[in-house]
């Protein structure tokens, strides 16, 4: 039954193709009528899951996410099938970059099933209060995608109604951001908290969309509009206001999240639907390449059998805070799973007799996304007695936001607005840090500005790695105008090397050249979209 459901969704949906061009070129023969499909709560559930598909497709793998790796968290091989990742982490993304038409045809295809739920619920003979909760996921997906696209590409085409146009002009960033504000906004009004039933909640975890999940998002999109571009720092005490509201209503129990009790759960299997997630991304691998998690292999080294999408910079592991964080998002060590060295761990810097890497891509090793037993089970980095390669589909859920984020966003954003570190802010960082395994600090440690800045630091060691979360590393230091300091940072350990460990210093490969520029920042549009519409062109 449930998979004639989900075939009748994509039947249903079939006119949610997969690129932006198609609001510019698109024969409508064929399509399903909206009239004919939306007659009953049956049809409405439907056409929500068939939206979460398209939701789903963004969050499987690791193509659509290649900008995460302007971060200075992640680097990549220099060679083999990586240099769509290497583009980004150079600064220099061509238009046909596979990762660049992955995230715009991906994103895209979300917003325009968005659309088309939100033009057709409320011809549903169903109540108000159904309707409602459709449309929140819908304007919800459509805020976070364009969230995801504006802060990607900049300037961006902007359809709200599916219309076919080959003329759809560019709209300005603050453009885009007023209605990803409405659009949340109207989830908050809306929305209920909570779900009772299956699949809305699943294993204890809300799946569908809630109040205080819209009011986190919009606590990030604030925390960004304070930034760079558009510079309004009065958003900050608007972020500060709506992570304040959800934070306390988990205090008082209204809301469901909270922290991990220990950080080695946060992205486990065994936990995999714990209540630290915000907004997150449910996966089966009964769908497998479908439905599941495809980043088994990505932190697995190709010399090891994996896929090794991203590796961890030196500078950014070696100021990395000792503790149990770092053990968690880092593999401690690295098991070799190939050659003479088979069944021993070694550290990512260590070499033979010869003086050759053992680990030959010689860098840190993430292990937020491995997986044990057959992709369904918490992952060991010793392999125990079991050292071999795992399965690189999994069932680990996405998660695109937690709650540790929202603490640290909090404590940044209220002490931006007021020029003070007030109480709350201090517990809220004290909560990460110790989590984390570090020392609690107090607010006599450091000035109002430095305290800011550490929370923007703490962020970037929560997310480090997890190139598909809300608020990337990336995006922290496109933000705050860091990739300026980042850039120089590249290319002094491109030719000067980092110290690794006493007497051992190591030289990254990739590296940006010349010098920092703006221009810089924004990803191309891609070359087949820019063709049908000249309006894309910069």
């Amino acid at each position: 039954m449930k998979n004639k459901i989900f075939l009748g969704c994509l039947l249903a949906f079939s006119l949610c193709a997969t690129s932006c061009s198609d609001f510019l070129d698109e024969d409508p023969k064929g399509k399903l009528s909206a009239d004919n499909f939306f007659t009953s709560q049956n049809d409405l559930d439907m056409a929500v899951t068939a939206l979460m598909r398209k939701v789903n497709d963004v969050s499987n793998n690791t193509n659509p996410w290649g900008a995460s790796w302007m971060g200075d968290d992640l680097t990549t091989h220099p060679a083999s099938n990586k240099q769509a990742y290497a583009q980004f982490d150079r600064f220099v993304p061509v238009d046909d970059n596979k990762t660049v038409v992955a995230k715009w045809n991906s994103d895209y295809a979300v917003i325009k099933a968005a659309n088309y739920l939100i033009m057709n619920v409320d011809n549903t003979p169903v109540s108000d209060e159904e309707k409602k909760i459709a449309l929140g996921q819908a304007h919800f997906w459509r805020a976070y995608w364009y969230f995801d696209l504006v802060r990607t590409f900049g300037p961006l085409p902007i359809n709200t109604d599916n219309t076919i146009s080959q003329e759809t002009p560019l709209s300005s960033v603050k453009e885009v951001y007023d209605l990803i504000v409405s659009d949340l906004q109207y989830c908050v009004a809306n929305l209920p908290t909570s779900y009772s039933k299956a699949p809305r909640v699943y294993n204890g975890a809300n799946a569908y969309i809630t109040k205080q999940a819209a009011m986190s998002t919009l606590a990030c999109v604030y925390l960004n509009m304070a930034g760079w571009p558009l510079k309004d720092t009065s958003k900050y005490s608007d972020a500060a206001s709506m992570a304040k509201q959800v934070i306390d209503g988990c205090n008082a129990g209204t809301y469901e999240y909270v922290l991990c009790p220990e950080y080695k759960t946060v992205y486990s299997l065994s936990d995999n639907y714990n209540n630290e997630t915000i907004v997150g991304v449910n996966k089966n691998r009964a769908f497998t390449w479908s439905q599941d998690n495809e980043t088994g292999f990505s932190n697995i080294f190709e010399s090891q059998g994996g896929w090794g999408d991203g590796w961890g910079t030196y500078s950014f592991w070696k100021e990395f805070p000792e503790g149990a964080r770092k053990d968690a998002t880092f593999m401690p060590k690295i098991m070799v799973l190939v050659g003479g060295f088979k069944g021993q761990l070694h550290n990512f810097w260590d070499t033979d007799a010869e003086g050759n890497h053992i680990i030959s891509e010689a860098h840190p090793a993430y292990q937020i996304f491995c997986a044990s037993g057959n992709g369904t089970a918490d992952f060991d980095y010793t392999y125990a007695a079991n050292v071999k390669i795992d399965h690189a589909c999994t069932q680990q859920r996405v998660r695109h936001m937690r709650y540790s984020e929202l603490l640290l966003w909090y404590a940044e954003a209220s002490t931006r607005a007021t020029g003070s570190i007030n109480a709350q802010a201090l517990d809220c960082m004290n909560q990460v840090r110790v989590r984390a395994g570090e020392d609690p600090i107090s607010e006599s440690d450091y000035s109002a500005a430095e305290f800011a800045d550490l929370c923007v630091k703490e962020h970037g060691w929560e997310v480090a790695g997890n190139w598909m979360a809300c608020q990337t590393r990336r995006f922290d230091e496109q933000r705050m105008e860091l990739f300026a300091q980042a850039w120089a940072q590249r290319q002094k350990d491109n030719t000067e090397g980092v110290e690794v460990a006493p007497g051992v210093i190591l030289k990254e490969t990739l590296a940006p050249s010349g010098s920092f520029s703006e221009s810089a920042i924004y990803a191309p549009y891609p070359s087949t979209d820019v063709s049908l519409n000249p309006g894309l062109k910069r």
